[in-house]
């Protein structure tokens, strides 16, 4: 299990070093920016997060060759993201988000609103391990004419 792990981070790594992958802080929580496709993933958060989390729609990092900020979407949520925040009662997702990892609000006691401004992901919500041992309703913030489909 231990060699298999290691194989896995190594190519991983390999991927990270040649796909541009950047570590970023964007007003205090951590992404991971793709500076080849200028996206952003919402990673593994080591800081407490209290109240509130409206995820932003994009972000701004400072580029190391031109010197100058580049706004990049937020496109996913990586697995465990936000997982254990004791503190945590709402998260607000963008309809930028397309993906989110297992478990990504995992273990959130407090967690008792999440809010998806995307109808397609918000839909799926109930069916994945997202939100596994938290109290969390699901909302949806739909622009006039969308609508949602709970099947």
């Amino acid at each position: 299990m231990k060699r298999f792990l290691t194989i896995v981070t190594l190519s991983l790594l390999m991927l990270t070093v040649h796909a541009g992958i950047r570590t970023v802080q964007y007003k205090g929580l951590a992404y991971a920016v793709d500076t080849d496709n200028h996206v952003a993933q919402l990673l593994r958060q080591s800081v407490i997060i209290k109240g509130s989390l409206p995820i932003p729609a994009t972000i701004k990092y400072r580029d190391k060759a031109s010197g100058k900020y580049v706004e990049c979407p937020v496109v996913s949520i990586a697995e465990g993201a936000l997982a254990g925040q004791k503190k945590l009662k709402a998260v607000a997702i963008p309809a930028s988000v397309q993906e989110i990892g297992d478990y990504a609000f995992a273990k959130c006691k407090r967690l008792r609103h999440a809010y998806f401004e995307s109808a397609s992901l918000g839909s799926v919500a109930g069916k994945k391990n997202w939100f596994a041992g938290t109290k969390a309703d699901i909302h949806f913030v739909l622009m006039p004419g969308e609508s949602v489909s709970l099947e």
